[in-house]
């Protein structure tokens, strides 16, 4: 079974700044050479839109909370689209992908410098499946180019979305080659969070095109 992590959906993102990071990567001032803007937004694209793997040294190292928190997640997103996970659900996520995902060290701090309890990391999903069956599912297309920039309703619910695991790879955790911003995961992945106590993002469940065809 795919699970399907819609973001857009459930309240998942958690204010933060990164300050450290915008002094290394000024994006938007004037003043900046071009090719240290260009580093930045190369680093946001990878990193939120899965354009491709990051470089240690262009990502963020230190993340000020906007206010204090009694719990945290073991997965949410950042003001800028980061994707930041806890030990345990890094734990997780390499015993099924070991090897395959990009996971940054990361502290997390109050904005009086005190740090969050971790360990923390920042977190790149950028290998890419193209396995959901876009005639068979209730998504939003793009009038500009519905190949690429397809959306998920905002009410998408259980069975809404199609994929075929035959053109499954057989990683846990990836994003969808025509949906920008997606993050799907396997059964097994879901399970082996249950498991271990780590309280991921949440999601919808797939249907597999085999079981329209037994229906």
């Amino acid at each position: 079974m795919t699970h399907i992590f819609d973001l857009r959906l459930h309240k998942v993102q958690i204010p933060t700044e990164m300050r450290e990071w915008e002094e290394r990567f000024p994006v938007g001032s004037p003043n900046v050479d071009q090719s240290i803007t260009d580093r930045g937004l190369n680093a946001v694209h990878c990193w939120r839109d899965a354009k491709g793997p990051n470089n240690a040294e262009d990502m963020p190292k230190v993340l000020l909370a906007e206010r204090a928190r009694k719990t945290w997640p073991d997965a949410f997103t950042t003001t800028n689209g980061l994707y930041v996970v806890s030990g345990a659900a890094k734990h997780v996520i390499e015993g099924l992908d070991p090897g395959i995902h990009q996971f940054f060290p990361l502290k997390i701090q109050t904005k009086r410098g005190i740090d969050i309890p971790g360990p923390w990391f920042a977190m790149n999903v950028h290998v890419k499946q193209d396995s959901i069956v876009m005639e068979k599912s209730r998504v939003n297309k793009s009038q500009r180019k519905p190949d690429e920039l397809s959306r998920f309703w905002g009410d998408t619910k259980d069975g809404d979305v199609v994929v075929d695991p035959a053109k499954q790879s057989g990683i846990h955790l990836w994003r969808e080659a025509r949906f920008i911003g997606s993050l799907l995961a396997s059964d097994e992945l879901i399970a082996a969070f249950k498991v271990q106590g780590v309280k991921f993002f949440p999601s919808f469940k797939a249907t597999n095109i085999s079981e329209l065809s037994e229906g």
